[in-house]
C-alpha cells in the first residue's frame, strides 16, 4: 500500500519556481502522464519544468508545457543518484535549484528519492506509471496520487501543441489526401494485430473512401520493413520508417484516420489534433492503457489464453490473441468513424 504525500510536504504553489520531472518511460507512458503533467503546470502556474528522460520524446511536449530544459537520463552523471556517498558538488549545484521533484516509475525508488533530497530538493514525490489495481486507468491513478500535493482534477485527454502551421506543406505526404495512417507495430509482438489483416483493411478502406495510406514504423518494427516495403509500393502506398517523432506527429496531424495497436504511436495519434483513432487491444487492458479522447475508439480481442497479466501488463504469453479480432469487425468500426455526422449507416 503506497502512502500518499503527507500534508506537511505540500509546497504552496507560490513557493515553487522550478520543478524537476524524472520520466524515463516509453513514448506511450510519457503521453499517458500528459494529464498529470498538465495538471501540475496549472497548479504551479509560475513554475518552470526541467525534464529528465529521453530527449526526443520529451521534446514533443515542449510546446505544451512550461519546459525549460530536457536532460538526458542516459548520461553517466546520474549514476551518483543511485550510489552511496556524497552527491558530487556539480550535481548538487545543478539539482539544488529545484523546490519540487516528481519521479514517474513502476515502483517507488527510495534510494533515488533520498539522493535527490540529499542533493538539496526539499520535496520529492513518486508517481506510479503502472496500475496498482485491476482496471484503474493510469491517468486516474496518477491523479489520485497527486491529491497528496493538493491537486484535485479529473483527467482528460492530453493534446500536444504542434507549434506549426497546419496548412504548411509536408514533404512526407506528397500530393493530396485524404490520408489514413497505419501503425502495425508496438513494443511487443504479442500486442500486434496480424500484418496481413492490416494490409487487407488498408486496401479496402483506401478503395472505399478514397484514402491514401501511409504506414508508420519505427525501430521496433524493423522485421516488418522487408515485407511492408514491397506491399506498400505495389499498392501505391507510402512507408515511412524511423522518422523523427516530431515529423511523425506532423504526419499524423494531417491524417483523417489512424489504425494501430496498443503502442506509443497510437498514443501519439490520439494526442495530436487531426485523426480519428481506432486502437486495437488484445492482451493488454484498455481500461488501464488506452489513450483518452472523444476521437478514440477501442476494439479489444478476446484473450482467453491467460487471464492474469504477465509483468503487470500483457495477459497472454502467446501471439495468437489478436487473431480473434476479425478484419470485418475493424472495417465496420472504421466505416462508422468515417461516416459523415448524422449518418447512422445500415445499423
Amino acid at each position: 500500500m503506497v502512502t500518499l504525500s503527507a500534508p506537511e510536504t505540500r509546497p504552496p504553489p507560490v513557493a515553487v519556481q522550478r520543478i524537476l520531472i524524472w520520466h524515463q518511460g516509453a513514448l506511450g507512458d510519457l503521453l499517458l502522464a500528459g494529464p498529470a503533467l498538465a495538471a501540475l503546470s496549472r497548479h504551479y502556474a509560475g513554475a518552470r519544468i526541467t525534464a529528465l528522460g529521453h530527449p526526443e520524446r520529451w521534446g514533443l511536449l515542449a510546446p505544451s508545457l512550461p519546459l525549460d530544459e530536457v536532460w538526458d537520463s542516459s548520461e553517466a552523471r546520474w549514476v551518483h543518484l543511485f550510489s552511496d556517498g556524497d552527491v558530487p558538488p556539480p550535481l548538487r549545484e545543478r539539482l539544488a535549484r529545484f523546490q519540487l521533484a516528481l519521479i514517474f516509475g513502476p515502483h517507488p525508488q527510495a534510494i533515488l528519492q533520498d539522493r535527490l533530497r540529499l542533493a538539496g530538493i526539499p520535496v520529492v514525490h513518486w508517481l506510479p506509471s503502472f496500475p496498482e489495481t485491476d482496471g484503474e486507468a493510469v491517468a486516474a491513478l496518477q491523479a489520485r496520487h497527486l491529491a497528496g500535493l493538493g491537486l484535485n482534477y479529473v483527467p482528460g485527454p492530453f493534446k500536444l501543441e504542434m507549434g506549426l502551421d497546419p496548412e504548411a506543406e509536408l514533404p512526407e505526404l506528397p500530393g493530396s489526401g485524404p490520408w489514413m495512417a497505419v501503425g502495425p507495430g508496438s513494443g511487443s509482438r504479442r500486442k500486434n494485430w496480424p500484418l496481413a489483416h492490416y494490409y487487407e483493411i488498408s486496401r479496402a478502406l483506401g478503395w472505399e473512401y478514397g484514402l491514401r495510406v501511409v504506414w508508420l514504423v519505427g525501430p521496433a518494427e524493423r522485421e516488418m520493413v522487408p515485407y511492408l516495403g514491397p506491399l506498400a509500393q505495389a499498392q501505391g502506398q507510402l512507408l515511412l520508417a524511423n522518422r523523427p517523432l516530431a515529423r511523425v506527429a506532423r504526419v499524423l496531424s494531417h491524417c483523417r484516420l489512424y489504425i494501430g495497436n496498443d503502442s506509443g504511436l497510437t498514443h501519439l495519434a490520439a494526442a495530436v489534433a487531426g485523426p480519428e483513432v481506432l486502437a486495437l487491444f488484445g492482451p493488454t487492458d484498455p481500461r488501464v492503457w488506452a489513450p483518452l479522447g472523444p476521437r478514440v475508439r477501442i476494439l479489444r480481442a478476446s484473450c482467453p489464453q491467460a487471464p492474469e497479466p504477465v509483468d503487470g501488463t500483457i495477459s497472454s504469453p502467446e501471439t495468437c490473441c489478436l487473431n480473434t479480432l476479425a478484419p470485418e469487425t475493424v472495417l465496420a468500426a472504421a466505416a462508422q468513424m468515417l461516416a459523415p455526422p448524422g449518418d447512422v449507416g445500415d445499423g
